[in-house]
């Protein structure tokens, strides 16, 4: 019986072990990775508003002057 326990009690202890090694654990290229998207997503949206906001702000400047000469 004690061969049972103190085999039970090393399969406890592994296992304990290997997951607190799995919850520790760091995966960093998952996240670099990730990172490197966000970081692409980002660039590209910026474009597109620095693009688009010049294109807007002519036209809301246009409209604007308009409505003040017709004033």
């Amino acid at each position: 019986m004690s061969k049972i326990n103190e085999m039970w009690i090393r399969m406890q202890l592994k296992a304990n072990r290997a997951f607190e090694d799995f919850k520790n654990s760091e995966r960093g290229d998952t996240n670099f990775i990730s990172m490197l998207i966000i970081i692409g997503i980002v660039v590209v949206l910026a474009g597109l508003f620095l693009t688009l906001g010049k294109d807007v702000m002519t036209a809301i400047s246009q409209k604007v002057k308009t409505f003040i000469n017709g004033l």
